[in-house]
């Protein structure tokens, strides 16, 4: 992969940042007040005992901070292994792998050490919608499906463009908004299953970072027999990937550039993220890619057709959605992305191996790279417009034309 016209270094999810640069994150109301009990898995069924197993008290006096609020709603963590010294804590659920000193967070500002454990975020949402798959920029999983889609506080990253930053960055903004809901995991999956889902979505921070949460979550979803889709920046570890394996089918990842100064203004690295796409195919994830295109900050051809030929050296079958920038966050002062620009991209993507590529949030503009097309005869499969499926022809998961084999988990209709 091409940085800046020179190559990067390989790949490693084992490469922690360079010391001296991890963040930490002081956060003294984190532990302040956060009484809590033995901790536990999970309780046999219902929210209170539920929070009473995993030794989650309620919400102290009005007006405290949300950092404490969200202590409280904590269990044991799997994620981690011992620190470089006595009573130091290595958390192992992002790329950052903060070592933690006694009551200090990390980078995230929701992992923490506390009387010589790692404390993570259990048994809430900050937000679950019920929508289609595909608004999860998920094309090859159960067309036209409805998903629910839930995610809870605080993030690992801090973009500066990021469409959910009153939840993910809510720990570090005043304008942050929204009081942890509290609910089962159990309680979570029966209002996918009342509203139809057949998917259910880590969504709106990172999901890695709240894994332990996740994977209550998704072992109950895959008891009822949901689909379940991790939404990462794809900053995290192999040991956060094989955690989540088990139970999770998808990882759909925001490749956010292809530079070290690109990264380094988002808080992470790209070369963690890279090699988490390569080890969740190796894992047997289905993987998507999205990368939105900032002008001025990622449009730039020569690395966005570096990135494409990245993704096509782990899997040419990697789906590779281009989207379009819109003004947000802190990046309110500059245009949206020309649609014109990105159908250059994806066509010089197709044109060098990638099979599946996208454009999909500028559907008045470019409609026809909203659809799946056979790579074998070209023929549409399976036809969208602004994020629903009109349309799915597939026949066993093959082009009904050519028979060519289009690759996804598509369900018992297409499959």
């Amino acid at each position: 992969m091409e940085t800046n016209g020179s190559s990067a270094p390989e790949a490693s999810l084992d490469d922690p940042l360079e010391p001296g640069s991890r963040p930490h994150v002081r956060l003294e109301d984190l532990v302040r007040g956060a009484a809590h009990g033995p901790s536990g898995e999970r309780a046999p069924a219902g929210l209170a005992g539920e929070r009473a197993a995993a030794g989650l008290a309620g919400d102290g006096a009005a007006g405290e901070p949300l950092t404490a609020r969200l202590a409280r709603r904590t269990v044991r963590g799997a994620l981690y292994e011992p620190g470089p010294e006595e009573g130091y804590l290595r958390c192992t659920a992002c790329a950052h792998r903060c070592v933690l000193s006694p009551g200090r967070a990390g980078a995230c500002g929701i992992r923490f050490e506390q009387d010589g454990e790692l404390r993570v975020p259990f048994g809430y949402v900050a937000r679950h919608y019920v929508r289609s798959v595909e608004t999860n920029t998920i094309f090859h999983v159960r067309p036209g499906a409805r998903s629910l889609t839930f995610g809870m506080f605080g993030c690992d990253l801090r973009c500066p463009y990021c469409q959910n930053w009153k939840v993910s960055q809510a720990l570090r903004e005043p304008e942050g908004d929204g009081e942890p809901i509290d609910m089962s995991a159990a309680d979570l999956v029966e209002l996918a299953v009342a509203a139809g889902c057949e998917v259910l979505a880590s969504a709106y921070n990172e999901p890695m970072i709240t894994a332990e949460w996740a994977r209550a979550v998704f072992t109950e979803a895959r008891r009822r027999g949901l689909v379940t889709a991790l939404i990462s920046d794809g900053n995290t570890t192999p040991e956060a990937l094989a955690y989540m394996r088990p139970v999770a089918d998808v990882f759909r990842v925001d490749l956010k550039g292809w530079s070290a100064d690109q990264y380094r203004t988002l808080g992470g690295r790209v070369e963690p993220v890279i090699a988490a796409i390569g080890e969740a195919r190796r894992l047997g994830y289905w993987v998507e890619v999205v990368t939105l295109v900032v002008p001025g900050f990622n449009d730039k051809e020569a690395g966005l057709r570096a990135l494409g030929a990245e993704i096509a050296r782990i899997d040419p079958d990697i789906p590779w959605h281009l989207n379009a920038f819109y003004p947000r966050y802190k990046m309110r002062d500059r245009a949206t992305t020309d649609p014109a620009f990105l159908v250059d991209v994806a066509g010089v993507a197709y044109a060098r191996g990638m099979k599946y590529v996208y454009v999909s949030n500028v559907a008045d503009s470019v409609r026809e790279l909203s659809h799946t097309r056979c790579p074998g005869c070209y023929e549409v499969v399976v036809r969208r417009f602004n994020y629903e499926t009109q349309e799915v022809l597939l026949s066993g998961g093959a082009c009904p034309s050519c028979g060519t084999r289009v690759p996804g988990l598509w369900g018992p209709a297409a499959a």
